[in-house]
């Protein structure tokens, strides 16, 4: 365990030393939009957001030496200099051989802090170069990440909503920060709820974030069953958007408990879930932040961005993005992965 953690400190330096310096400033997040790549054929985009106006940046749009990034990165997680994401499954197998960057095997690319480029070392964007395949199985199309201060490796969530709910939709993956290549961890089927869990049975998880203390957390708000009232929110809140704690370790590695619904309204959406120290962000695909808390009582709030669109909603900005959609203001669709790194304060 020593000796990977220090090979995963070591490769943080390395990219660190290759990224712009980045000023600090607060809760900053960062997220990948598809834009639906797979039907559209637009770029993917990086983005990054200051969570505390709602402004969005560009950074880049999904692209390599003229060639686009077709990989969906739809899980985000990062420390010092360097976020890395990760992607769903698409079609292809492990060391298929596929190209780095047009490829369609799954795998973990570094991504670097908005900058000028090239940087005077010759760095030529933030898109950073890929890390390696994760070799994840297929039928699994959706996926969530995120980066374990306590050990140094990389967590994944692989799932899939249109597998039914009659068995295990989520599997737990640890994945190397050095080679890319992840290895399940906790039953072999899939993610299963702890004796006496309530919440969905089988679970469909697509936001996966990990606070300063090790304690994994995963969301999810596709599904709802609105005759399921949350026991913990005497105003009535029905299953409409779950939180889940995920255990990386322990005697119920691999396996969920159940921690409380988030939202009043069945939103059908996909999710990213990131923190800032034990602020938990949820993020809906059509932009939409909540805050919350790991506690089972602990309040959902929709913050009001001065700076997002609209201006005062909860819905982040996204200028230049290539797919806008009217939801209630213009916004980038697909922003799944999500993180905020260096307690908020983003790549440095």
């Amino acid at each position: 365990m020593k000796s990977t953690f220090r090979a995963s400190l070591a490769l943080f330096c390395a990219i660190a030393i290759l990224s712009l310096p980045f000023a600090a400033s607060a809760q900053i997040g960062y997220s990948i939009t598809d834009n639906n790549r797979d039907v559209t054929g637009l770029d993917q985009q990086y983005y990054q957001f200051d969570l505390a106006t709602g402004q969005g940046t560009l950074i880049a749009n999904l692209v390599v030496g003229g060639s686009q990034i077709r990989r969906e990165y739809e899980g985000l997680g990062g420390t010092g200099g360097v976020m890395f994401g990760m992607t769903e499954f698409d079609t292809e197998l492990c060391n298929s051989g596929s190209d780095p960057i047009t490829g369609l095997s799954a795998d973990v690319r570094a991504f670097r802090a908005n900058g000028t480029y090239p940087l005077a070392n010759g760095i030529p964007s933030a898109i950073g170069p890929q890390i390696g395949e994760m070799c994840i199985p297929a039928g699994f199309t959706e996926g969530a990440g995120a980066y374990n201060p306590l050990d140094g490796f990389l967590y994944y969530i692989a799932s899939d909503d249109l597998l039914p709910n009659t068995a295990p939709r989520s599997r737990l993956y640890r994945v190397s920060p050095t080679t890319g290549l992840a290895t399940q961890i906790g039953p072999a089927a899939g993610i299963t709820l702890t004796a006496g869990s309530g919440g969905d049975q089988n679970p469909y998880f697509d936001g996966l974030a990990i606070l300063p203390d090790g304690r994994a957390f995963a969301s999810e708000a596709r599904f709802s069953n609105a005759a399921v009232q949350d026991p913990n929110d005497v105003s009535g809140a029905n299953d409409n958007a779950g939180l889940y704690r995920v255990f990386l370790s322990g005697p119920n590695i691999g396996r969920a408990t159940f921690v409380k619904h988030l939202l009043r309204t069945d939103v059908n959406r996909d999710t990213g879930l990131a923190n800032n120290g034990l602020v938990l962000y949820l993020l809906l695909e059509d932009g939409r932040v909540y805050t919350t808390d790991s506690s089972p009582g602990g309040a959902v709030i929709a913050p009001a961005f001065p700076l997002g669109n609209p201006a005062g909603s909860n819905t982040l900005a996204t200028p230049g993005c290539l797919r806008p959609i009217a939801f209630p203001g213009q916004f980038c669709g697909d922003l799944e992965g999500f993180d905020i790194p260096n307690n908020g304060n983003g790549l440095r």
